[in-house]
């Protein structure tokens, strides 16, 4: 990503981190970063969603089929990741139980579920970005000009994957107001629709990935 001149383009670097990183900045300071049990939450969302890669990678490792194709890798990941996601409510909700139990004031844990998803969200989405979009910004600081993608070759590769990841952002922190509610309500649709959306972009961008090889 460079001028004619061979420096980097700042304006178009800088542009890309704020719309891939820019809305989930401003959901962390506004809703998150207000409360210190609410940033507690946001790095164990976080903390989870990479032990979920990881395990992921680990099962990568030892299942044949999944190092030779994305159909087969795509489902466990989003398993897993769904798993990791309701291990996360489960921990949130015995903290909860155990924080009430000894505690006699209403106001020593001042959470409810919507913030406290949202807070999830953006640490779930937060290590998905930086993991996404985080490598490819490092990568565009050189002077070797802007990389394009042959899938749309009129936009920088940067920017396409900015636009991206910021749907995927959206995507996890609601993703996970949703997963929340289900949970504390037992509602097999809300936890259903959950997985079923996931899903479905997991392999709408499998797809895509796979029109780019056999273009």
């Amino acid at each position: 990503m460079a001028l004619h001149d061979g420096l980097v383009n700042w304006p178009l670097l800088f542009g890309c981190i704020l719309v891939g990183f820019g809305p989930l900045a401003a959901l962390f300071f506004v809703v998150v970063a207000k409360r210190a049990q609410l940033v507690i939450i946001a790095l164990s969302g976080a903390f989870t969603w990479l032990v979920a890669i990881l395990v992921t990678a680990s099962l990568w490792q030892v299942i044949p089929p999944m190092k030779t194709s994305l159909s087969a890798t795509v489902p466990v990941a989003v398993a897993v990741q769904e798993a990791f996601r309701m291990l996360f409510f489960y921990l949130y909700t015995r903290t909860e139980r155990a924080v009430a139990a000894v505690t006699t004031s209403a106001h020593q844990l001042p959470l409810n579920d919507i913030t406290s998803a949202l807070a999830g969200g953006v640490g779930f989405s937060v290590m998905h970005a930086l993991l996404m979009f985080g490598s490819l910004v490092a990568s565009s600081t050189g002077s070797r000009g802007a990389a394009f993608s042959a899938s749309c070759e009129s936009i920088p590769l940067v920017f396409s994957a900015a636009i991206s990841a910021l749907a995927l952002t959206v995507m996890d922190v609601a993703l996970m107001v949703v997963a929340f509610d289900g949970y504390r309500k037992r509602s097999a649709l809300a936890v259903g629709a959950v997985f079923v959306i996931h899903m479905g972009v997991a392999l709408s961008v499998r797809r895509r990935l796979w029109e780019e090889v056999v273009s």
